[in-house]
Parts: C-alpha cells; structure tokens; sequence
C-alpha cells in the first residue's frame, strides 16, 4: 500500500533586524582651559635698573579660564635660575580663543640670558 500525504513546509526565519543607523555626535569639550603663551617682549627702564617683560597668553582651552597666574623667570646661560616675578594677566578671566596680557618687572642683571614664562590656571 502506498501512502501519501502532505507535509507543512516550516516557514523561513524572520530577517535579522537592520544594524543600527549610523551617527555622528561631536565630543564632549575637555573642560579645561589650557594656555599658550604668544609673544614676548624685552624693554628697559629709563635708569637701565629694571627689565620688563610683556606678553600674551591665549585661552586655547575649551572654556573661560579662572585665577590665571604668569611666572616668568629670568635665566643664566647655563639655564639657571637668576630672577622671577610673578602677574596676573588682564583681564583674569580669558575667554577661550582670546587674549590675556601681563608685564612683569625683573632687575636688570647682566647674568639673564633668557626667559622662562608659564601661564597656570584653571
């Protein structure tokens, strides 16, 4: 005898769903405020007796910078220390992109080859 019958064909899996859409988003800003310091420039007082020095430090940070506090150092030529002054540039709150100025006073000793000058803040 010879049987026949059907058999229900199981139904295909459902398709994987589609990967994720693709985005971008822009990193989180760092937060800080770091400095640069631009240019710096050497004069001297009408009695020779003091040697001020002035600059810039730009905000290339990522927001305002607070307490900013410039030293800058005057050093030998064997890279020691010889004078340092401290200023606080103005404006003391530097926008980032933007400029700071200082101008410090340091004796005129003729050991001070060069300068150091840092920019700390927050």
């Amino acid at each position: 005898m010879l049987l026949a019958g059907c058999a229900k064909k199981a139904a295909p899996p459902p398709p994987p769903p589609p990967p994720p859409a693709f985005t971008e988003a822009p990193l989180p800003e760092s937060g800080t405020a770091e400095f640069r310091i631009g240019p710096i420039k050497e004069s001297r007082s009408a009695d020779g007796a003091t040697i001020f020095i002035e600059g810039t430090v730009v905000n290339t940070g990522s927001r305002i910078s607070h307490s900013v506090h410039v030293q800058v150092a005057g050093l030998d030529a064997t890279g020691g220390q010889v004078a340092s002054a401290d200023a606080l540039p103005t404006p003391q709150e530097i926008e980032p992109g933007t400029v700071g100025t200082f101008l410090v006073r340091l004796p005129n000793d003729p050991k001070i080859r060069t300068y150091h000058v840092e920019a700390i803040g927050r």
